[in-house]
């Protein structure tokens, strides 16, 4: 068995994963497909209800069920399926780097653990990371008391994430009065309130964190109005905000620019996310969100993972076979440090 688990190559798991669709809200196939590889190796899976035909994946080595640390990653990836390609440096495709390149990673790297004897790693593969996060929300409630540390994977191209921007998503929308647009005087526009509380917006000073940089603002889905020749009665848009500093402050610049103009619905928000530190490692801070806040009751939690954030998320999304390699002697490494750290 020692040597079975010696052979796997995140390489070869790549090429079989990609091909698999698993965009969000439509992860059942692809986690049929993970249960049944994992099981092969002979550790012990079970599904953790999310919603109806969707599921996480929560792994264990066979006879232990108990993990000081696991390994947590996604199974869901962005629209649209880009289909499995390569050459002799790259592997491409959709979620060839975010995340399915990383799992790859995670799963040698526990197969190699658990082959070394270490019995309290698993692993935890959720649904719907890219959209709202249900997986990882499911997954808090049922949380082991066991658990540690959780090394959460994105693509951060081998560096330890020791810091990640916070979010706050909104859909602002405002109502007027609909007219005949010839005799604007008789309605009241919705859309220019709109873009007054978006201009607003854009002219207001973001905070910065001395640490995690600047907080940024992308304006998205526009929307109002019916025809060319009618005074619009409706309008929206959403904002999302990349949260450097603190919900509060963000909260209160939305809050002034809307006014009385429009009403604010929050989609999603989680505060800015430290990490832990691990010794001999790069260290970076990054402004995309992951499963982190939402998985307050897995232990301390560490981000790292091969792949660039840069690839993920476009239609050349790739992972360098090189760095994908690398990254599993860098999680077994890790694992060591913490495990040891804790007396495990």
């Amino acid at each position: 068995m020692q040597s079975q688990f010696n052979q796997i190559d995140p390489v070869t798991l790549v090429r079989d994963f990609v091909r698999i669709p698993s965009l969000s809200g439509q992860e059942a196939k692809f986690a049929e497909h993970v249960e049944q590889q994992l099981q092969n190796f002979h550790w012990s899976v079970t599904r953790q209800p999310v919603a109806p035909n969707r599921w996480n994946l929560y792994a264990t080595p066979e006879n232990s069920d108990s993990p000081s640390l696991v390994f947590c990653t996604h199974l869901d990836t962005v629209a649209p399926h880009v289909e499995f390609a390569e050459d002799e440096e790259y592997l491409y495709g959709r979620g060839s780097c975010d995340a399915k390149g990383v799992m790859a990673a995670m799963i040698a790297a526990a197969f190699a653990l658990a082959a070394e004897g270490y019995s309290g790693v698993g692993m935890l593969f959720t649904v719907g990371e890219e959209v709202d996060s249900a997986g990882a929300k499911a997954a808090n409630e049922l949380a082991p008391d066991s658990v540690r540390y959780t090394i959460v994977g994105e693509p951060t191209e081998n560096r330890l994430v020791v810091g990640q921007k916070g979010i706050y998503i909104v859909d602002i929308t405002t109502n007027g009065k609909a007219a005949h647009s010839a005799y604007p005087e008789y309605g009241d526009s919705a859309v220019t309130k709109l873009l007054d509380i978006l201009e607003r917006l854009r002219k207001t000073p973001l905070p910065e964190d001395p640490h995690l940089g600047k907080t940024t603002l992308n304006l998205s889905r526009l929307h109002g109005g019916a025809h060319h020749n009618v005074i619009p009665d409706s309008a929206g848009a959403g904002a999302m905000f990349r949260v450097s500093t603190s919900l509060r402050d963000v909260q209160e610049i939305v809050q002034k620019a809307v006014g009385s103009d429009g009403t604010v619905e929050v989609v999603n928000k989680c505060e800015p996310q430290s990490m832990v530190k691990v010794p001999g490692f790069e260290e970076d801070v990054v402004a995309f969100s992951t499963d982190i806040p939402y998985m307050t009751n897995w232990g301390k939690r560490v981000l790292f993972g091969p792949g660039s954030i840069t690839d993920a998320h476009t239609l050349r999304e790739k992972i360098s076979k090189t760095g994908l390699r690398e990254a599993v002697p860098r999680y077994i490494e890790i694992v060591r440090y913490l495990l040891s750290e804790s007396g495990s």
